[in-house]
């Protein structure tokens, strides 16, 4: 064995999550789960029949990988077809994909910022968002969640000549979102770049489910709107929407674009057949608001916490990290798979269940759910 003291702290900083509650494990999904709260899919399109179908037929058998990086080689005509479609839903000039969400953000920041830059970050931001300032080098500056007094007053004090503002559209712990309009009109005033992750927006808000920034009408404003494949497409993938400049400044700054294999034919097409199905069905993303509103005023009645959410992603906060996984666990016994959320993925103090409402779940499904928790609450009040 080696004796490496590296082996010493991480053995020691594993026991120490042990002991506290917040120790994960990875493998296969329990069995005996009848309602999946768990997965991100929003439309369910991971399991409809026509954009299965589509994604083969636009997939022609082809499915290795890209075997290169895009910069080098690109052997799937989908990469130009998807950006294209991706740039018309959006809205914008030009569209860039990436082989992850994650990745797309850690590469446009890393391209956009430097050690001149500071980065204005709501605190609740997902942690790839936090990963890409840090790996820039930039300076961080985190603001109060939604917070625009917070904000302004840090744009204010701010001594740097280069600043963006960065925020997710929907928060996928809290499930509320981020006031836009405001955000625009003090990056206008303080002559601020504007970046935002619409990841569990894509799909569900916005005339064509385009997201937020279509829903609040700030296209104009937004200068990089990022967003996801995994999401409510049910696919891989991250993309940039934007101007052609910017698209030119990733192709030739962004490390995780220049340095990383392309995505393959078969995951560009359940892409591309995923976002024509969504463009169809502009209806699903109301559908599935109004359904969700339903289940959260009844949890709400229940006597939990929901917080502000007021989108698909419903949190129901519990007294502790323990009791957060003691909760998943009960679920699970009842057939519904809930995941426990703790530290750090959640300010300490803040473990929950969250609650991931899709297109798929049926009025019964939110009833089993409901009835677990009454009976819950009947035993721990």
């Amino acid at each position: 064995m080696n004796e490496s003291p590296l082996y010493s702290r991480l053995g020691a900083e594993l026991e120490d999550k042990k002991s506290r509650g917040l120790f994960r494990t990875s493998g296969p999904s329990p069995l005996g789960a009848a309602v999946d709260m768990a997965t991100n899919s929003y439309l369910s399109l991971h399991a409809d029949p026509d954009v299965q179908s589509e994604a083969e037929y636009l997939a022609d058998c082809c499915y290795s990988g890209n075997l290169a990086s895009r910069i080098i080689e690109t052997r799937s005509p989908l990469f130009e077809t998807l950006e294209a479609e991706l740039a018309e839903w959006k809205r914008t000039r030009c569209a860039l994909v990436f082989n992850s969400g994650y990745v797309a953000n850690l590469g446009m920041i890393g391209a956009l910022c430097t050690r001149q830059t500071e980065v204005f970050c709501d605190r609740l931001n997902h942690a790839s968002i936090v990963d890409g300032i840090r790996l820039a080098g930039a300076t961080l500056t985190r603001y109060r969640h939604c917070d625009m007094f917070d904000l302004k007053t840090r744009l204010a004090a701010s001594a740097k000549t280069e600043r963006l503002i960065v925020t997710d559209s929907v928060f996928s712990m809290d499930g509320d979102i981020a006031p836009l309009a405001d955000i625009c009109e003090l990056a206008r005033r303080f002559r601020c770049m504007v970046m935002v992750d619409e990841a569990h927006a894509t799909g569900v808000f916005g005339g064509t489910l385009s997201g937020l920034v279509e829903e609040c009408g700030v296209e104009s404003g937004v200068d990089v709107v990022m967003g996801t494949l995994s999401k409510a497409v049910a696919g891989l993938g991250g993309f940039f929407a934007g101007s052609t400049a910017l698209r030119d400044c990733f192709v030739n700054k962004a490390r995780s674009l220049i340095y990383s294999t392309g995505l393959p034919q078969s995951v560009l097409a359940h892409d591309l057949a995923a976002i024509r199905h969504i463009r169809r069905h502009p209806e699903a993303g109301r559908m599935l608001l109004a359904k969700a509103r339903r289940m959260r005023e009844t949890i709400r009645s229940l006597g939990f916490d929901t917080l502000n959410t007021s989108t698909q992603i419903i949190p129901c906060l519990v007294k502790s990290d323990s009791e957060a996984v003691e909760l998943s666990a009960f679920l699970l016994s009842r057939g519904i798979k809930a995941p426990a959320i703790r530290p750090p993925t959640v300010p300490v103090g803040t473990s929950r269940i969250r609650f991931s409402l899709c297109s798929g779940h049926t009025e019964g499904d939110i009833a089993l759910v409901t009835d677990a928790l009454t009976d819950w609450k009947r035993s721990h009040g």
